[in-house]
């Protein structure tokens, strides 16, 4: 069977009020493009329906991949991209706060780049929901911090919306090694340290009443992860073999 063109990954953690419905806008959506397609749910150790919800969906281009624990998003996301076989490669938050349809941008966008990510900070962009406000603060706090440490200036780290070109998604993740808040610090530190160009696209944005954030274990974990991105790359962990 010829390799889909794209590939569409869902990390997904006690999900079974929402993957039904993202299931069915995202099938609905991508049938309507001229492209093969995959989508791929990966269930990062959910005690609810939401691997049963999956597994009965009825469409052999959606897969489901789960794993016994919950591991955290960043190893939800690695283990999804180690089984996608798009030429192109997305992810998506389960709840589509960035809407389905910019898929078809992001696969514009990646045929003149390397990886291309959804940004709330940009010209362009529009939160149509917004956070609380001490949520809003320290994600902007956050990206102060991570453009300091992390030496890469972009607008949005933490957008849940991204998108790479095969090969530089392979080579990204398989170099990732934080598995949980700081995913997305990491995978653009690495996609800059490997020479990858990145874009950011300017999306609008639903901000989840719901979420599963706890504010200040987020900060604390975000803080110390992304300080030890920065020393495991002085160790040379993030170097490739020669």
């Amino acid at each position: 069977m010829k390799n889909p063109d794209l590939t569409l990954i869902f990390p997904a953690y006690n999900e079974e009020n929402i993957i039904q419905n993202t299931l069915d806008r995202s099938v609905a959506y991508l049938t309507k493009l001229n492209l093969n397609w995959e989508i791929i749910v990966v269930d990062d150790g959910s005690r609810d329906k939401t691997a049963a919800i999956v597994r009965k969906y009825g469409n052999k281009n959606v897969k489901l991949l789960k794993s016994g624990k919950n591991m955290g998003k960043g190893a939800a996301l690695k283990k999804g991209m180690q089984a996608a076989e798009g030429h192109y490669i997305i992810f998506s938050d389960v709840d589509l706060s960035v809407d389905i349809k910019k898929v078809k941008d992001f696969l514009e966008a990646l045929k003149s780049t390397d990886v291309a990510i959804a940004s709330r900070r940009t010209k362009g962009s529009d939160i149509v929901v917004h956070q609380p406000i001490a949520r809003e603060s320290m994600g902007k706090v956050f990206t102060t911090l991570t453009r300091t440490i992390m030496g890469v200036n972009l607008s949005d780290f933490t957008c849940g919306f991204k998108g790479f070109r095969r090969a530089a998604a392979k080579d990204i993740f398989s170099h990732a090694l934080i598995n949980r808040w700081v995913y997305d610090a990491e995978i653009l530190f690495l996609a800059h340290k490997y020479g990858y160009e990145i874009k950011e696209i300017p999306v609008a944005w639903k901000n989840r009443k719901d979420t599963k954030v706890k504010l200040f274990d987020a900060v604390v974990t975000s803080l110390r992860d992304l300080l030890l991105i920065r020393w495991w790359n002085i160790q040379g962990k993030y170097e490739k073999a020669s």
